[in-house]
């Protein structure tokens, strides 16, 4: 603690509070299936802060929001909600010991076939707060220039106010070793893994569970840009499976190769207890332009998603598209949050809806985005298709989800994107255009389009308007809506 209060002081801090005040008319608040909508007129009142830090060891991003929202008909819908999140680095001892934390408090939909709001100001029986948070010490060690180790502990938990979905507790003990990087042409690494979860919850097939793996790990360079790569181990999952015993060896084989410093790709296939597998990353950026493509698979959780979601992280992905036109990290950094803030950006894009669980599945995911930014238009795009493949049984959600939900079958799928082009109309003046679309394995398809334009009235303080349109269409009885909304904010840092 000693050591981290001194890098905390001689780091250079931009802090930023906010507060948004915004005014939403709805024809349908509840996002009700046609012949039952209801109006209301929405107030919210979001303060807010921004806080980043920046030092020789020290790294630190945090954003929160308050959003108070009252509504003119439906008093008792009346709410509070709070958005989180935080990463920070710190280097504990030089070159020796490291921090890794993180935080984040979000709302998550249930179910993927109930209604998917436009906005917080929606008011739905689909959502939950979740909270989740990971705290990583770790140490670091090179052994003459002829290898170098890490050895993390992993202390994280999950946890939510759904009823029904577990919350969860882990520890995870990581262990590498791997050739020095001053050998260039072959390389080599011992990779160990142990975990140990306990869910808590009101349902008994709930308990404690966890993993065990180890692999070893092969490179050779045969040009600096082309490295072929293998990969043979083990691994062991402990949950009652409804299929194929979750044990047994792996296997991988494939490539990476760097044609230029702004291109990378790696591609990887091979075998799991579960049959074939498959990796592949590419990557891409120009002067004006980051493009990212990928498909990786692997069985996971819901709460394990809420601590490394599987998706494009809005910030990153601007943060890489900003990268040359603004140098400075602070000043990036705060210009990205900015952006999002102003424009009401997502935490991530194409976000697949990840609906709660507590079941074990296999999910795969295949995803592409791009953005492009000139003089006067920003330009974001993404689509992606998942699939799960539940590994345990469905009576594991019968509390969360009802027995007859469709979350509960063994198979899901999502496909979907979204779109957001920016228009700087003039040096106070911003249009924007965004779209977003899913469809589901059930036959459900929910689509939203949004046309807003804010201007900056004076330095701190910017107005924005806002039209949106929110549509599903479903095959279940009873299912489907649509929404027609107007919204106006004024935002003010202080």
């Amino acid at each position: 603690m000693l050591l981290l209060s001194q890098n905390v002081i001689a780091a250079e801090w931009l802090i930023s509070p906010s507060l948004n005040i915004g005014m939403t008319q709805s024809d349908n608040i509840r996002l009700a299936p046609r012949g039952s909508e209801s109006a209301d007129q929405v107030t919210q009142i979001d303060p807010g802060i921004s806080m980043t830090g920046k030092g020789s060891a020290l790294k630190f991003n945090a954003n929160y929001q308050m959003q108070n929202i009252f509504y003119r008909k439906d008093s008792e819908a009346i709410s509070r909600n709070h958005s989180f999140n935080t990463n920070a680095n710190a280097e504990l001892i030089d070159e020796v010991v490291f921090l890794d934390a993180r935080a984040a408090i979000s709302q998550s939909n249930i179910s993927i076939n109930g209604p998917l709001a436009a906005s917080y100001a929606n008011v739905t029986s689909n959502r939950a707060h979740i909270g989740s948070f990971s705290l990583t010490p770790y140490l670091r060690h090179n052994f003459n220039n002829i290898a170098t180790s890490e050895i993390r502990y992993i202390r994280d938990a999950v946890y939510s106010r759904s009823a029904g979905f577990a919350n969860r507790q882990a520890d995870t003990v990581q262990v590498n070793l791997k050739n020095s990087p001053a050998h260039k042409t072959l390389g080599w690494g011992i990779d160990y893994q142990k975990q140990r979860i306990n869910y808590s919850a009101t349902i008994q097939t709930v308990g404690v569970a966890g993993s065990e793996s180890y692999s070893v790990n092969l490179g050779y360079a045969i040009t600096p840009q082309f490295t072929l790569k293998a990969t043979s181990g083990h691994e062991k999952f402990d949950y009652l499976s409804t299929g194929k015993n979750p044990e047994g060896t792996t296997q991988t084989a494939g490539f990476s190769w760097i044609p230029t410093e702004r291109t990378n790709i790696e591609a990887m296939l091979g075998h799991r207890f579960y049959g074939d597998t498959y990796m592949l990353n590419v990557g891409h950026r120009t002067r004006k332009t980051v493009w990212n493509l990928g498909y990786n698979e692997d069985i996971t959780t819901t709460q394990a998603q809420f601590l490394l979601p599987a998706t494009i992280n809005t910030a990153s992905f601007l943060n890489n598209l900003w990268s040359a036109s603004i140098p400075d990290d602070a000043a990036r950094q705060q210009y990205v949050d900015d952006f999002i803030q102003e424009r009401g950006l997502p935490n991530s894009l194409a976000d697949p809806i990840n609906f709660s669980s507590n079941r074990v599945f296999l999910q795969k995911r295949l995803q592409a985005s791009v953005a492009v930014t000139g003089k006067r238009n920003t330009i974001l795009l993404s689509i992606f298709a998942m699939s799960r493949e539940t590994q345990t049984s469905a009576t594991m959600d019968s509390a969360l989800l009802g027995t007859n939900n469709f979350a509960t079958t063994d198979k899901a799928k999502q496909v979907g994107g979204n779109a957001l082009w920016r228009l700087r109309i003039s040096a106070r003046t911003n249009g924007s255009i965004s779209a977003d679309a899913l469809a589901t394995g059930r036959k459900n398809y929910t689509r939203s389009l949004k046309l807003g334009i804010s201007r900056q009235l004076q330095p701190k303080l910017t107005g924005s308007v806002e039209l949106r349109q929110a549509q599903q269409h479903s095959d279940k009885i009873g299912g489907g809506y649509q929404e027609n909304a107007v919204s106006a904010s004024l935002l003010m840092k202080f």
